[in-house]
């Protein structure tokens, strides 16, 4: 039987074993279950039946952490208002659904908790490789084939070579004109969330984003690469908050390591894009 939780030691090691409980119930459902389309949302977006049933056992198993703090879910209605309130968790129960639903690897399960517009807690978890990324605060874990695993920040910040930036499969032609100002560069692409993964595991040095995106496909992410000594910025260079009354998020620069964005390489690059 779960032990009630500490709300004086909430971000401690019982909190970090459920959430991983949590994902991997998420990631049995994944393997156990064939992939079954829905209708389409009211915007056209696919939604399968893990969309919903991955939502429902997120959603009633943080309810028992402390039922007084809200769930904000790609897959429920909620009031934008709740984005300003201190705290709130922030769920994507498939970030990539797409790319589940042809049988692709490119999708995660996203879970975070904001406190005062900033992500504290982040989950990534991948069921194609049954990888879990966990961000409490300033720590870091892999979970791996049962096996937990302390990432610590080895970020080199030797940029005179070649940038690695990840981007998404998508065709922006701000993206194009601010990639073709970048000439030592080699662009990875990668779907859903697993960008910030590859920050965090110090596999990429940027991931820019100029086209609108919702704030529950990067506060895991976020979570984990600030976790991982990254940062993201909006395009002036400020960091990012959430607690603003909107599902959607502005443009960033994702940065592996905070070296990086303070070398000031990628915003002159900004400057006059259309």
């Amino acid at each position: 039987m779960q032990k009630p939780f500490s709300k004086n030691k909430f971000f401690n090691e019982q909190i970090e074993d459920y959430l991983i409980s949590i994902a991997v119930k998420t990631i049995k459902y994944i393997h156990g279950n064939e992939i079954t389309k829905l209708n389409n949302k009211n915007d056209g977006t696919l939604l399968t039946e893990a969309d919903l049933a991955l939502d429902n056992i997120i959603y009633e198993s943080l309810k028992k952490i402390d039922p007084s703090i809200p769930i904000l879910s790609e897959e429920r209605d909620f009031s934008n208002k709740l984005f300003q309130q201190q705290q709130y968790w922030l769920i994507d129960p498939i970030d990539g659904t797409n790319s589940y639903y042809k049988g692709g690897e490119e999708y995660t399960i996203n879970i975070a908790l904001i406190n005062r517009g900033k992500p504290i807690v982040g989950l990534i978890a991948h069921p194609p490789t049954n990888k879990i990324w966990l961000a409490n605060k300033n720590s870091l874990y892999l979970h791996e084939n049962q096996v937990k695993k302390v990432l610590k920040n080895s970020h080199t910040e030797n940029l005179n070579n070649e940038f690695n930036i990840i981007v998404s499969n998508e065709s922006n032609n701000k993206l194009k004109n601010f990639l073709s100002r970048i000439h030592n560069k080699k662009i990875i692409k990668v779907s859903s969330s697993l960008k910030f993964c590859y920050l965090a595991m110090n596999m990429a040095h940027l991931y820019p984003r100029f086209s609108i995106i919702k704030k529950w496909d990067i506060a895991a992410g976020h979570a984990i690469l600030e976790a991982s000594g990254g940062v993201i910025s909006d395009l002036e260079g400020k960091n990012f908050n959430y607690s603003y009354p909107s599902e959607e998020s502005w443009e960033f620069l994702a940065y592996s390591s905070v070296g990086c964005k303070n070398k000031g390489l990628f915003i002159s690059k900004i400057k006059n894009l259309r």
